[in-house]
């Protein structure tokens, strides 16, 4: 599953203060379901009518009963259960029926079940979801349809089944829906049937699945072919939304084959849907054959498309389809190792995407987005990627590090083995496992004969226990002394551990730029640099892979801060950047020293470096620019990205790089809106102006940048007329961006139009959240006042969103302020509001905040005296 886009405006709001980072939490515990009797198959039969709010099913289980057993432990939640037979040898077994947690069901029988086959029979009615979970009906244009979303443990809201990964079997579908409606699965059609006003539609049985794997659509839905392909595909839409399938029907085949020659060998099921939904809480998700995916994620208006949007289509399209080896046709056995399937999808995504279209820079895109995980991987509160797990829902808590660090760990570790070691080992791993589930020790063993070493044991200590180590280099005669530590912000004691670190130092002596590789076992390691003579500048993190946080004398940090434009490649620079910010962190570099360095790479000439400067410069506004101190700070903002504007230009020029749009806007932004850039904001409301008159004549690469300006100084008729435009949007990605520009604007009055708006039945709930994004620009006052809104508006906020958003909202807590920490403790907290995971939630933003506070109070002076240095001069 694609999870990164997931509720992005939730986590925005939080990051419009100092960001609290993605949020680990507890679950209780769940009893796993006994393999006594096992479901060999299970048939479900549906009868669907997407204009109804109900619908009635059958499921039928053939059991294999491996020992005499006295009751039958399934899940089932939410249905009315109408009739329940437990059939053996010609016999109906009466049975006494006991509900768990959890949609547990236990069927007790009267008499127990003896070894050999035995069958299960469930007639049910029940209502359809409405929150974007489970089988749930959505409403466009006056049409109903039906999507699922089954992962983690949803599928038991559906029809009764065993919801657990390691219960995969053969299920066969068969569904009834009115005459005029279509119907999508997993598998092809097999017959269909029309009677009296309604169509049977039979799937082919599916190959072993399990429960979260599987998946439904109905409604009239429209079908574009996808040429290209060995097996049949298509683009699957609502109504009125064919016209937006090019890109993805163009790409898709592209990526397919590119995942067939990595893997070795063919697509591995009979057809594949991509299945855009209109009302989706995640980003898109990995049903074998049958792709779902939030709208915007996969359809895309030509003529309004921005390079961004492209190259998010890419990859979560690649990272989608890399599932259907990596994770469909070898499952993982439980929960606990979710983090390998989504961590291979994340990492194989870029890799794809790189090859497929290398002018998008995914791979850069990804290690940029690393350095925040690595960041947030210091703090107490962290965790390890792979942990026990006694529920579903658990496994979908730790989402920040399941992707970027499992990610990261794992391109640090193929370029350790060399790339094709690597493959060898994956392939063999899946042919191993076809159709059936593993683990990650599977995966290790796998590597381990690939390679003919013991890299288990090294990647053992990157997934299994939590924190990033600290590499610090110091120079000895001939090399370099290597050590290593548990990295921890500065003043916070945590216990030590030790990593299996696979080091790759690049250095030149001035002449001669040299490579070499160790793995750091031990606490110490003395490294001779071959060649040596002077270091003239040494990179601990050659290539940027390393997931490690490094530090060296400050003489040699400024000698590679100096050779950094020329010495070091785009990776290694974005990784520098990243690295700096912990150092900030560690206490290893002052706040003044620190905003210098950044300013110095504010004439980076590749856009993702320029990105990653600005994601460093939200994060020393939040920690040392309280609004008092906004004007000094503005001062700063454009000497340090006005010549990069400059450079760049607010208009897009011919033969420019593609990747430019991505950051123009977000430049203009930050000149307008933290620079006091009244050039940049002037231009800005004449673009908007002419957008407004005819969305064709400005680049669609500023638009979201120049409305959320206009929308910041904007009045009520401007207000209503992008409200109006939500409405109407045809393109996903347009409504999307109106939505998130309805709070932006800074007019008080106009605010709480925009937060009521929200609760209002002219959004969707899983579109709601959106709105909050125009507060990632606001100041200190505008987010103490969202704080305020979303505790008074609690109920009617969680009763709106997707239930997985609920554990993201302690994280308004976020920022500098104790004050506002506890009361988010004592209100999330509070019991009786019943969010999944909260104490863990909390945890994290305490750390963050107190974090925050000790950063202010050790460097806020020294800021202070620096920004204010730039006005004298």
């Amino acid at each position: 599953m694609f999870r990164r886009p997931l509720l992005t405006a939730v986590l925005a709001l939080a990051c419009a203060l100092p960001c609290a980072g993605i949020v680990r939490a507890a679950a209780a515990p769940e009893a796993r379901l006994p393999r006594n009797p096992w479901p060999r198959t299970q048939a479900v039969r549906l009868k669907l009518d997407a204009d109804k709010r109900s619908y009635s099913g059958l499921i039928r289980a053939e059991l294999n009963v491996t020992a005499p057993v006295d009751s039958v432990l399934l899940h089932a939640e939410g249905q009315k259960l109408v009739r329940i037979s437990l059939l053996q040898n010609g016999d109906t077994i009466a049975v006494e029926r006991r509900n768990g947690p959890h949609g547990l069901l236990v069927l007790h029988a009267s008499r127990p079940l003896a070894a050999g086959a035995a069958a299960l029979e469930i007639e049910f009615t029940a209502m359809y979801g409405t929150r974007a979970v489970g089988l749930y009906k959505v409403s466009k244009d006056g049409r109903g349809y039906l999507f699922t979303q089954f992962e983690a443990d949803d599928a038991r809201e559906a029809f009764p089944c065993w919801d657990e990964p390691n219960f995969k079997i053969p299920y066969q579908l068969t569904l009834e829906v009115p005459a005029a409606h279509e119907a999508v699965s997993n598998t092809p059609v097999e017959k269909t049937e029309t009677k009296d006003g309604w169509k049977t539609v039979t799937f082919a049985r599916t190959q072993p699945l399990p429960s979260y794997l599987l998946a439904l659509a109905t409604g009239t839905l429209e079908f574009t072919p996808v040429p290209g392909t060995k097996f049949p595909t298509r683009i699957v839409t609502v109504q009125g939304q064919k016209q937006l399938t090019a890109f993805a029907v163009e790409s898709t085949p592209k990526l397919v084959a590119a995942l067939e020659r990595w893997f070795g060998m063919p697509y591995p099921y009979a057809k594949l849907d991509l299945i855009a939904v209109p009302d989706f809480a995640y980003g898109a998700m990995e049903n074998a054959g049958a792709i779902t995916y939030r709208d915007d994620a996969i359809l895309l208006d030509p003529a309004t498309a921005t390079v961004g949007q492209k190259r998010s289509i890419v990859n979560t399209n690649a990272h989608e389809l890399a599932h259907m080896w990596f994770g469909d046709l070898v499952t993982m056995a439980w929960w606990d190792d979710l983090w390998l399937n989504e961590s291979f999808a994340d990492w194989m995504a870029a890799k794809i995407s790189d090859e497929v279209y290398p002018d998008y820079r995914q791979g850069l895109n990804d290690l940029a987005r690393q350095q925040a995980i690595k960041k947030s991987d210091g703090v107490p509160s962290t965790m390890a990627i792979r942990t026990d797990t006694g529920a579903g829902g658990a496994g979908l808590q730790n989402v920040g590090l399941v992707y970027a660090k499992g990610n990261a760990v794992l391109s640090m570790f193929e370029d350790f083995l060399a790339p094709d070691v690597f493959r060898k080992g994956v392939r063999d791993y899946l042919k191993e496992h076809a159709w059936g589930n593993a683990t990650a020790a599977d995966l290790w063993k796998a590597l381990d004969a690939a390679s003919g070493s013991n890299v288990s044991a090294a990647m053992s200590t990157f997934t299994d226990q939590p924190g990033i180590p600290m590499v610090r280099v110091v120079p000895i005669a001939g090399g370099v002394r290597l050590t290593q530590s548990r990295f921890s912000p500065y003043g916070v004691l945590q216990p030590d551990k030790k990593w299996h670190v696979p080091v790759s130092l690049r250095w030149s002596d001035g002449r001669t730029v040299r490579v070499q590789r160790v793995l750091l076992k031990d606490a110490s390691m003395d490294v001779k640099l071959t060649g040596a003579g002077r270091i003239a500048w040494l990179m601990p993190n050659a290539g940027g892979h390393g997931y490690y946080a490094w530090g060296m004398p400050d003489s040699m940090l400024e000698a590679l801060a100096a050779a950094a434009p020329e010495a070091l490649n785009s990776h290694e620079r974005v990784c520098f950047l990243g690295n700096l910010a912990q150092l900030l962190d560690a206490g290893d570099v002052h706040g003044d020293t620190y905003l210098r360095v950044v300013a110095h790479f504010g004439s980076d000439p590749e856009p993702q470096v320029l990105s990653s400067v600005l994601g460093l410069l939200a994060g020393a506004r939040g920690a040392f620019v309280p609004d008092s101190a906004a004007a000094p700070f503005s001062q700063y903002v454009r000497q340090t990205l006005a010549p990069a504007l400059e450079r760049i230009g607010m208009e897009r020029r011919a033969g420019e790089d593609e990747l430019l749009g991505t950051i123009r806007g977000d430049l203009m932004t930050w000149l307008a809106q933290r620079g006091g850039d009244e050039r940049v904001r002037t231009f800005a409301l004449e673009q908007t102006q002419r957008y407004l008159a005819d969305s064709s004549s400005v680049d669609p690469g500023i638009v979201e940048a120049v409305l959320e300006l206009a929308a910041q100084k904007g009045d009520a008729a401007l207000f209503e007329e992008l409200a109006r435009r939500a409405e109407v949007a045809t393109v996903p990605a347009m409504k999307r961006r109106y939505l998130g520009t309805l709070g932006a604007f800074q007019d008080t009055t106009l605010e709480s139009r925009a937060l009521q708006y929200m609760l209002s039945d002219r959004v969707r709930s899983s579109e709601s959240m959106l709105v909050l994004m125009g507060w990632r620009g606001k100041n200190e006052a505008a987010g103490a006042r969202l704080f305020q809104w979303m505790m008074a508006h609690y109920a009617e906020v969680a009763a709106r969103i997707p239930p997985p958003a609920l554990r993201f909202l302690p994280m308004m807590g976020s920022g500098c302020s104790e004050e506002r920490l506890q009361a988010t403790k004592a209100f999330y907290g509070d019991p009786s509001r019943g969010i999944p995971g909260v104490e863990a939630t909390l945890e994290r933003v305490s750390d963050q905040v107190h974090g925050c506070i000790s950063l202010r109070e050790r460097e806020g002076a020294a800021v202070r005296r620096y920004l204010e240095s730039l006005g004298a001069k």
